[in-house]
């Protein structure tokens, strides 16, 4: 748990840096998903997730997005004890259609994921997701992650919202 809080401490704190130069290009978002992470005997093991993500967009089309998450079979222990956590640095391409943006994601991840699962601590990271905008600022969002090669996966159902509005 110290390695998640030390992760979103560190994550913030770019972001900090990024805030000064322009807020309107920062968006921030969080959802529940479904997910499943491997286990040593080559099956899966099904996981509820929560995440959060804060992202800069660099361009109209580009930027970099961070995201976190905690994983556990028991709702009771997704924050308290879960099974999985993990935490992503990654590129973000997307393109906006008035009010619907769609979005590939590719990068790194560190994962924890616990002893009885499998044996793995960090890998590559890439996703995609769609947002469908309510007004200018929030959106509804629908994202997949898969990291290190199916590890560990998630579909998420949460919202986005952006500072500077969609452009």
């Amino acid at each position: 748990m110290r390695r998640l809080f030390s992760y979103l401490v560190l994550s913030l704190g770019l972001m900090a840096g990024a805030a000064q130069a322009d807020m309107s290009k920062i968006y921030f978002g969080g959802g529940f998903s479904d997910g499943s992470v491997a286990n040593q005997f080559g099956g899966e093991k099904t996981v509820g997730n929560l995440s959060v993500n804060l992202g800069y967009r660099l361009h109209k089309y580009f930027g970099v997005e961070l995201e976190m998450g905690s994983a556990s079979d028991d709702t009771g222990s997704i924050v308290s004890d879960p099974l999985v956590t993990y935490q992503a640095a990654m590129l973000r391409a997307g393109y906006q259609w008035n009010q619907i943006g769609v979005y590939v994601l590719a990068g790194t991840a560190a994962l924890d994921i616990d002893s009885q699962l499998i044996d793995t601590d960090s890998g590559n990271a890439i996703g995609f997701g769609i947002n469908l905008f309510g007004n200018r600022t929030t959106s509804l969002n629908f994202h997949v992650i898969n990291i290190d090669d199916g590890a560990f996966k998630a579909t998420t159902i949460g919202f986005h919202h952006y500072f500077g509005g969609y452009r």
